[in-house]
């Protein structure tokens, strides 16, 4: 699978103020925006386009024993993130679609330098390395695999870490 040409620019500073934020094109356009809700008891997020219509909802499952994360759209679950139950080599999180399709998170999470992959192919890559802005980091989905839902599942597995330090 190859990756589109976009890359999309996080503020990881932004992500510790729970506050909102905008996703970029490397170019400096809006083009997602992330709503923070800080007061709540358990943090959650919504993922809109520029016009402000929200395309995901990310929040807390209380319904696991485990830390689990739910990416919904609508009423539905559209991905379930879960911290892993052993951590080896890496893999702090475990993701499942919707449509069953498992995904694994590898690489270096806390420095912002891993890749999220289906069935042996990278979906998602998210690296520090794509960008010169201090503080912030890049993202590039691979073609064929829907945008928002990638940006969602990156701001989750970003929320996910945040707590983890918390703890």
């Amino acid at each position: 699978m190859s990756f589109a040409a976009t890359t999309f620019v996080l503020n990881q500073q932004l992500f510790s103020l729970g506050g909102d934020l905008w996703i970029e094109d490397a170019a400096g356009n809006h083009v997602y925006g992330v709503r923070g809700k800080v007061l709540s008891l358990r943090r959650h997020h919504t993922l809109v386009d520029p016009a402000g219509n929200a395309l995901y909802e990310i929040g807390q499952s209380l319904a696991h024993v485990r830390r689990t994360f739910e990416i919904k759209r609508g009423d539905e679950v559209a991905a379930t993130i879960q911290e892993a139950l052993v951590r080896f080599m890496g893999d702090h999180f475990t993701i499942t679609l919707a449509g069953g399709d498992a995904l694994t998170v590898t690489g270096d999470f806390i420095n912002r330098e891993f890749h999220v992959v289906r069935g042996g192919t990278d979906v998602i890559l998210v690296s520090r390395r794509l960008l010169s802005i201090r503080d912030s980091y890049g993202v590039q989905v691979a073609e064929g695999f829907e945008v928002p839902l990638a940006l969602a599942i990156v701001v989750c597995l970003e929320q996910m870490e945040l707590e983890e330090r918390k703890d």
